[in-house]
């Protein structure tokens, strides 16, 4: 038996309302939900994308820093070239800015590890132990240069040599590291 069929024109047009009002809050709440779901996704696209900004320029930062440090001590080994300017420097005879390494040292020190992307960490603790060996490897010649002989001279040379290349190479890789996060972008 259809008890459509037994209706009146009234009871079937309010039976018609009460079925096209429950889907229009079927499809009211089917677009919030889309649109939502949409909202949602979109803010985390922006998120990523703001996360990788960051990466992005907290490399950048970290490479600039990088490269000055290895230009200061590039700079202060080029002062600190031979025995003579040693006496120089620690007799007060020239002029050494061992203050700027200090705060290059204590600028590469206070960056925290824990925000760099993890492929930097490595090359910022690299550079930061090798300014810090630097400044102390200049206290050291400076306070006890005149009971030095050649030989810890010559040593003394070698060393800061190696630092440069050392500080040179890890340049490198942060700058190969940034070209690479900028190509995920």
């Amino acid at each position: 038996m259809n008890t459509f069929t037994n209706l009146s024109n009234t009871e079937l047009a309010a039976w018609i309302q009460a079925v096209g009002s429950i889907l229009a809050i079927i499809a009211a709440f089917l677009i919030a939900f889309l649109q939502s779901r949409a909202q949602y996704k979109n803010s985390l696209a922006l998120r990523r994308e703001e996360q990788q900004s960051a990466r992005v320029s907290i490399a950048k930062t970290l490479s600039v820093l990088a490269k000055n440090s290895a230009k200061a001590v590039a700079h202060s080994t080029s002062k600190l070239q031979d025995r003579e300017a040693v006496h120089n420097i620690a007799d007060g005879i020239v002029y050494f800015d061992l203050g700027e390494l200090r705060r290059i040292d204590a600028a590469l020190s206070s960056i925290p590890l824990h925000s760099l992307p993890d492929t930097l960490i490595s090359p910022t603790m690299n550079i930061s132990a090798t300014v810090r060996q630097f400044v102390a490897k200049v206290e050291m010649a400076l306070r006890f240069h005149s009971q030095m002989d050649g030989a810890a001279f010559n040593d003394l040379f070698r060393v800061f040599g190696e630092m440069n290349e050392s500080l040179g190479a890890t340049c490198n890789d942060i700058e190969a590291e940034v070209s690479r996060i900028q190509g995920e972008t």
